[in-house]
């Protein structure tokens, strides 16, 4: 996505803002999104093979694990990707 598609979405998504609880809500969430994606990323890297092929030593992506994290703007609850060892 480019600068501009991304101005284009938030000037969109703004609309809907009305309240300072809204644009708290907004930036808890997109927090939230931006972390599970980051980590999902990493998790696909560290294995050190491509996701749903077999591992060589048996470790794979197994799920996800609920976690809080605090944050300047208070506790921010996400789904933080697991691999079977642990290791992650």
């Amino acid at each position: 996505m480019d600068t501009k598609q991304l101005e284009a979405f938030v000037k969109e998504v703004a609309k809907s803002i009305k309240s300072e609880g809204d644009l708290n809500d907004f930036r808890q969430m997109i927090s939230k999104v931006a972390i599970e994606t980051a980590l999902n990323a990493e998790l696909e890297e560290h294995p050190g093979y491509e996701k749903h092929s077999r591992s060589p030593s048996g470790n794979r992506c197994n799920g996800k694990l609920a976690k809080q994290l605090s944050t300047e703007d208070g506790p921010l609850e996400i789904e933080a990707p697991r691999d079977r060892d642990g290791s992650f």
